[in-house]
């Protein structure tokens, strides 16, 4: 796994033992490749999902991935599987017709001068209207409170649930407690939390997993302190910082005012459940194995 050239967190053991409800993997010979299939089981129907807050899955392995071994080892999926949606990693080729979701990393090599050169105008503004209002960060934040104000930002209209944030709690404190995970927050100036960003720390990537805010933050650009922070925090080291998407306008036009760059990944779907259940899910398929 940690040798593995395109091997990201979502992939290990801890984070899916965690997020997943159940999971078996491929394996190719002595684990030179391995593909997670995170499961689930209903009427008696087994079908594989992506877990929340887990954006890429895929092939990880320490040869070269080419897109004979992606289709090889996507026709391997065992036929017990009626319905299947996943979300292979970036080092995963694909041919012919699939959809293609978008991620964007930002090169933390450079100095922090030189990467904030990069910074547009709009995030530049917000920065200064934070420290204008001094708002302060803090590391070492408690990520119960950042996950609380993310969900009362989204009142889990994004896709997780009660259920999916309360795991998510116990992989990020199980992931503090081994230095896989950096917490912070900006502080007004009565004291309160106004916005906090979670992230995990896996070889040379830092993962921005989720960010939590309030209204009073979305008026003081507390968020976009948050993200300076971290990026002065981690620069001039050979570390990628991986925004974790997004095919959201909104939030691709968040991660474009540090000068991150999008990459792109391959989701997967395809339909073998029984007429007339087939008819409750999407019957596309994406890409055909």
């Amino acid at each position: 796994m940690r040798e593995s050239s395109n091997g990201l967190i979502y992939s290990s053991a801890a984070y899916l033992n965690h997020m997943s409800a159940n999971w078996d993997a491929l394996v190719l010979d002595d684990y030179e490749a391995i593909m997670p299939l995170p499961w689930k089981k209903k009427w008696s129907l087994h079908y594989i999902y992506p877990p929340a807050f887990t954006q890429q899955l895929g092939i990880i392995s320490s040869l070269n991935v080419d897109m004979q071994m992606s289709a090889a080892f996507l026709r391997g999926i065992p036929k017990k599987f009626s319905y299947l949606e996943v979300n292979l990693n970036a080092g995963n080729p694909m041919e012919g017709d699939c959809k293609l979701r978008k991620n964007y990393l930002l090169f933390l090599d450079p100095d922090y001068t030189n990467l904030r050169k990069n910074y547009s105008r709009s995030a530049r503004r917000n920065i200064a209207q934070a420290e204008a209002r001094e708002i302060k960060v803090v590391e070492q934040a408690d990520p119960q409170e950042i996950i609380q104000l993310h969900r009362r930002r989204f009142n889990d209209e994004i896709g997780p649930g009660k259920k999916d944030y309360d795991l998510f709690l116990k992989l990020i404190q199980h992931l503090n407690s081994s230095g896989q995970c950096y917490c912070i927050a900006a502080i007004n100036n009565t004291g309160q939390i106004i916005a906090g960003s979670i992230y995990t720390l896996f070889k040379d990537r830092v993962t921005f997993v989720i960010n939590g805010n309030n209204s009073e933050s979305l008026a003081s650009g507390a968020t976009h302190l948050l993200m300076d922070h971290s990026i002065k925090k981690f620069c001039g080291r050979p570390l990628v910082l991986d925004f974790e998407g997004s095919d959201h306008p909104n939030f691709a036009r968040f991660y474009e005012q540090y000068g991150a760059k999008p990459e792109y990944f391959a989701f997967v779907r395809r339909n073998r459940l029984p007429w007339p259940l087939h008819l409750l899910k999407p019957s596309d398929n994406v890409y055909n194995f």
